[in-house]
């Protein structure tokens, strides 16, 4: 069975793999790899696939982040009495005092 026969069939029996992707990259590790490395999924060992879920772990706290920032946005514009065709900042930032 060829590499990527193996990885069609591991997707099909597993739902969780459905979203494995075909290429990992793997981030740039101070010394140790000055470059960030993009690898075929086949080809990646255990500790590339380690190294790769730190740079998703970052970029998925970054996504993280920004949603509850916006929300947070949202809520305090709310809690000021904003309607949905006034600017956000605008009513957050006039409010800003009085929390």
């Amino acid at each position: 069975m060829t590499s990527t026969a193996a990885l069609s069939e591991l997707r099909k029996r597993h739902y969780a793999l459905e979203a494995l992707p075909d290429t990992i990259v793997i981030p740039v590790l101070g010394e140790v790899r000055r470059e960030q490395v993009v690898k075929p999924i086949e080809d990646a060992t255990l500790d590339d696939i380690a190294f790769a879920l730190l740079g998703v772990e970052a970029e998925f706290s970054a996504v993280g982040d920004r949603m509850h920032a916006l929300r947070k946005l949202y809520g305090l514009a709310r809690q000021a009495g904003a309607l949905g065709s006034e600017r956000a900042l605008d009513v957050a930032s006039r409010d800003a005092g009085d929390h």
